[in-house]
């Protein structure tokens, strides 16, 4: 089964190279550029939860999120709608990232109770690892 949370050391993540040159870096985003939407929330799901911040008094993770908002509102007075990408269940797809090319899916974490969204109905929450069933 796919690891909904991958989890890497600090001294694992002290270990790794750092992009310094901003021409490297464009490299890498012209490259992410070239997936799918689902291929990099793939990617993604591989990379965001390594940053995660569990050592403090208050655990973080990072996660891939959208955010929208209604069009004809005023956006001074409109509060944006926020739900967290949530990471296929991909040995449920046989290896793939389920039927959908965009974050059509979404629902709430029964773990945790987050707003996520995915590319497919099976799903795990970025948050808590709760396998989502997501409409």
């Amino acid at each position: 089964m796919n690891d909904p949370l991958p989890t890497t050391g600090s001294a694992e993540l002290s270990t790794l190279v750092t992009v310094t040159d901003d021409e490297e870096r464009d490299r890498l985003a012209q490259e992410l550029l070239r997936l799918s939407l689902p291929e990099l929330v793939d990617v993604l799901r591989r990379v965001l939860p390594t940053h995660a911040d569990r050592d403090s008094t208050m655990p973080g993770v990072l996660v891939l999120a959208e955010v929208s908002r209604l069009p004809d509102g005023d956006p001074s007075l409109t509060q944006p709608y926020i739900e967290v990408v949530a990471w296929p269940d991909r040995d449920y797809y046989d290896g793939g990232f389920g039927p959908e090319l965009a974050l059509y899916e979404d629902g709430a974490c029964s773990g945790c109770g987050l707003e996520v969204c995915s590319t497919a109905k099976r799903a795990f929450c970025p948050l808590c690892g709760t396998l989502c069933g997501l409409t």
